[in-house]
């Protein structure tokens, strides 16, 4: 892995700190517990990473959240090259295991605070923006639209609500939920599930026009400036 360091964590809270641990000890057991048996929602996830791969060819991309490698083999497809951010190891180690691209460089760092050397076409982020808080939503944007060359593109693939299934949620915070490892270890961790159409509303108070599909349980479509 190239870039590795401890992440720079200004500004981000104890909430936040706490949910990188938790991706950080999950890493060895998330793609075997993030998919139910059979995958019963392979066809949604294909659509989306066909939309994100219709956004190619770019010349850079960065992937935010890049976790263990569920799109970060499409964007190799479609990128002269990718850089892969997460602040958990564990989890680039096996993505990189998983997608030995020699176009795709494995840095750790945080995402609120990441500053590419040179700005992308293209920034992804899956599953990652339903766990900004809402008090950081506005800066987080303003930090992805810095990482983006005039004229490019974001792609966003997320949770919405819906009734497939629950999580436990924490009772002080509903934006906050309860997840138990293998291990029976137990985490706070953020979770936003924002509806699609307040989504749209919510970007386009800060600048940004989206262009989202919704296939529940998931949202996913590609995100631009209104300049």
């Amino acid at each position: 892995m190239r870039g590795e360091a401890e992440p720079d964590r200004r500004g981000v809270d104890d909430l936040l700190d706490e949910q990188i641990r938790y991706y950080r000890a999950r890493a060895p057991e998330y793609d075997a517990t993030s998919r139910p048996d059979g995958d019963p929602f392979a066809e949604i996830t294909a659509e989306a990473t066909a939309d994100l791969q219709a956004l190619g060819p770019v010349d850079l991309a960065i992937e935010l959240g890049a976790g263990t490698g569920q799109f970060t083999g499409a964007l190799a497809s479609i990128a002269d090259r990718v850089i892969a951010l997460d602040t958990s190891p564990e989890a680039l180690a096996l993505n990189a295991a998983k997608v030995p691209a020699p176009n795709v460089d494995h840095v750790v760092g945080d995402a609120f605070v990441f500053a590419p050397v040179r700005r992308a076409d293209l920034v992804m982020f899956g599953f990652l923006l339903s766990h900004v808080p809402r008090s950081h939503f506005a800066a987080f944007w303003e930090g992805v639209g810095r990482m983006l060359s005039s004229g490019g593109r974001v792609f966003v693939v997320d949770e919405a609500p819906h009734g497939v299934w629950s999580e436990e949620r924490d009772r002080d915070d509903d934006d906050v939920v309860l997840r138990t490892l293998l291990s029976g270890r137990r985490f706070r961790v953020v979770k936003v599930l924002w509806e699609p159409t307040l989504l749209v509303q919510r970007l386009a108070e800060l600048g940004w026009r989206a262009m989202l599909t919704r296939r529940d349980p998931f949202y996913w479509g590609r995100v631009e400036t209104l300049d």
